[in-house]
């Protein structure tokens, strides 16, 4: 399109007046039908995307869709078309605002006007499903308010057709990171019950005032969206009743065979807590419509003419009444006075008479927005005031809201964000993560959870960043590692190996050598694990220490046998163990040496000997009586075994 701007006209027929709003690929104009003289709401493709072939089939397929779809609580759809170079859809114009701003005007609702807010928000929706059609997009900026009241879903630029799914390459992310179901946020097929998620996530924000799910990027939002379980509205607001509570609960589950399946089911739950919900304050604002049960039986209003009895007709008709000025002259003197009446309110009241909708500056600068709302005609008074999410200078919102229709020259009052307030961040480390959330929460700060091993209990903090008492701007997002209990693995076998060897198994277990103890042996050679602790097969938190034994040659001490031939047998015995020898064995032989007298030993004296190892073994004399050979008779005695 060559010109998009105030006056130009497009497809021959819808003359644009100004901007009302802008999308991820499109701009919103006030238009005036020239052919119908009516308003409507036109939605132009930006030029950047016109040429790119995706964008152009998205576009042509939210006109395909939203046109196909005939229900009182969905945005009608006029009529879509090419016009040099670009693409348009022509909508109804609804003059009131977005869901979003009502919530952040009023904050919570009450929990009935919440409730019907859902319900009609899921009648659009069921009727959409019926059609094979997947909003993908849902969320309060694209609901909105009838002048009656009544809601309406829009921008169903993402929707998804069932013939259509492929438009979506596998793995990609489509829709709005506070309001993805978590199948979405992994880049998974969508179903109706997608669509029941994000209407979940609404009701939370329309009982409570607040989003589950939030932080500084999309990517961060999602990933929660994904893993962690939200904190239930009650915890919030405490008047929710438990069964709405548990309807909520129930929409944000993470499988999507767990949560409602079809906007049918999730109607007839809210339906069945509704007549329970207390009636809104009386002199509360009802800015949304009330919803009524399909089940209530509606009385069809009277007709405002009371019905008349005719009067009986007489045989003869009744004589002409007669002509009285009086009343002639005071219905003229009336008249007068209402003409009268009438022309002094046209020329005291003239002035006032234009009515404009007052423009959507959020977002802007003050100065921006400032002169948006001049340039309608409407005077401005700036309130300033903190805003978790609004820079510093950036206009927030106005009161009256965007969209509301006020006279020219009246006083708009825009509210211009001071940045965040800051607040000092508690500390939260040994709570559970429920407690420390919710005092995370009532501190203005945005809990993101953090699962980490520990020797903690699980679900217990263990550490928090920022730290507790550092002073930061609220809303900040303080993550908090979470013990998920000690990470265990198996201790391998480690018998007969090398202390290299065994260094090498215990870091692929993800354990470290511990302490060695050397044990000498004669049995291994030196430097083999003969024990370990633990034992293997058993479990110990990774990165922990195993204890081994390890074998080790015996150490030399050798000394010279002592020399015990010609001692008595006991005296031999003591000379040995007290040169440090074991013990002797012995053995009898005949000789011309006195009965119990040593002859013969082994080893021989001054051989060296390890005296603790090597049991030494003596010959003792029988006398010269014949006896039958000993074991060193006729030759050396055989050495004893060593132990």
């Amino acid at each position: 399109m060559a010109t998009v701007e105030p006056g130009a006209v497009v497809g021959g027929r819808y003359q644009l007046e100004k901007p009302i709003g802008a999308g991820g690929m499109a701009k919103v104009w006030l238009a005036h039908d020239r052919l119908l003289d009516r308003q409507v709401a036109v939605k132009i493709l930006a030029e950047r995307y016109a040429s790119d072939p995706d964008f152009v089939e998205r576009f042509r397929r939210e006109a395909s869709a939203a046109a196909g779809l005939s229900h009182p609580n969905i945005v009608t759809v006029f009529d879509r078309g090419e016009a040099e170079g670009s693409y348009y859809i022509v909508m109804e114009h609804l003059p009131g605002p977005d869901l979003k701003a009502v919530i952040r005007q009023r904050g919570a609702l009450a929990p009935r006007q919440a409730v019907d807010a859902a319900l009609q928000v899921l009648a659009a929706l069921s009727a959409a499903h019926r059609r094979n059609v997947i909003h993908r997009d849902i969320k309060p900026q694209n609901v909105l308010i009838a002048e009656d009241g009544h809601l309406k879903v829009t921008d169903f630029g993402i929707a998804r057709a069932g013939d259509d799914a492929g438009m979506t390459d596998v793995g990609s992310v489509i829709g709005t990171a506070q309001y993805l179901s978590p199948e979405q946020a992994r880049g998974e097929d969508v179903t109706t019950a997608s669509d029941c998620y994000s209407v979940g996530i609404v009701l939370y924000e329309l009982l409570t005032g607040r989003v589950p799910f939030d932080g500084e990027k999309p990517v961060a939002i999602a990933m929660r969206q994904i893993n962690e379980v939200p904190v239930a509205p009650r915890v919030h607001v405490p008047q929710i009743p438990p069964q709405l509570n548990d309807i909520v609960m129930k929409a944000l589950e993470k499988r999507p065979g767990s949560r409602y399946r079809t906007a049918e089911e999730f109607t007839d739950a809210l339906l069945a807590v509704r007549p329970t919900l207390p009636e809104p304050v009386e002199d509360a604002t009802q800015v949304l419509a009330a919803v009524e049960s399909p089940a209530t039986t509606r009385i069809i209003a009277q007709h405002t003419a009371a019905t008349r009895v005719a009067p009986r007709q007489n045989s003869m008709p009744p004589p002409p009444p007669r002509r009285r000025r009086g009343p002639l002259l005071v219905a003229l003197l009336v008249l007068l006075l209402l003409a009268g009446a009438a022309a002094a309110f046209l020329f005291t009241d003239i002035g006032r008479a234009a009515k404009v909708p007052v423009p959507a500056v959020a977002g802007l600068s003050e100065s921006a927005a400032t002169t948006a709302l001049n340039r309608e005609g409407l005077k401005v008074v700036s309130e300033r005031q903190n805003h978790p999410t609004v820079p510093r200078g950036g206009a927030i919102e106005t009161d009256p809201s965007a969209g509301t229709d006020v006279a020219k020259g009246d006083t708009i009052t825009l509210f211009v964000s001071l940045g965040p307030a800051t607040g000092e961040v508690p500390d939260v480390v040994g709570a559970t993560y429920d407690d420390a959330a919710i005092e995370l929460r009532r501190a203005q700060f945005a809990p993101q959870k953090e699962l980490v091993f520990s020797d903690k209990p699980v679900d217990e903090v263990v550490d928090q960043n920022p730290g507790a008492g550092a002073t930061v701007d609220q809303g900040t997002t303080v993550t908090l590692k979470v013990s998920k209990g000690q990470d265990l693995v198996e201790v391998p076998a480690l018998s007969l190996q090398s202390e290299t060897e065994a260094e090498r198994l215990l870091e692929e277990a993800g354990l470290v050598l511990g302490n060695t103890t050397p044990r000498e042996t004669t049995k291994r050679e030196p430097g083999l694990v003969l024990a370990q602790t633990p034992k293997r097969g058993v479990t110990a938190p990774r990165g922990s220490a195993v204890d081994v034994v390890l074998s080790k040659a015996p150490t030399s001490n050798t000394v010279a046998m002592p020399d015990v031939v010609g001692l008595d047998f006991a005296s031999a015995a003591q000379k040995l163990k007290t040169n440090g020898f074991l013990e002797p064995t012995s053995s009898r032989a005949p000789s011309g040496e006195l009965e119990g007298i040593v002859i013969d030993q082994f080893p021989k004296a001054g051989e060296q000997v390890d005296p603790t190892t090597r049991r030494s073994e003596i010959v003792v004399s029988t006398g010269s009586a014949a006896a039958p050979p000993g074991p060193g008779a006729g030759g050396a005695l055989p050495e004893s075994p060593a132990p």
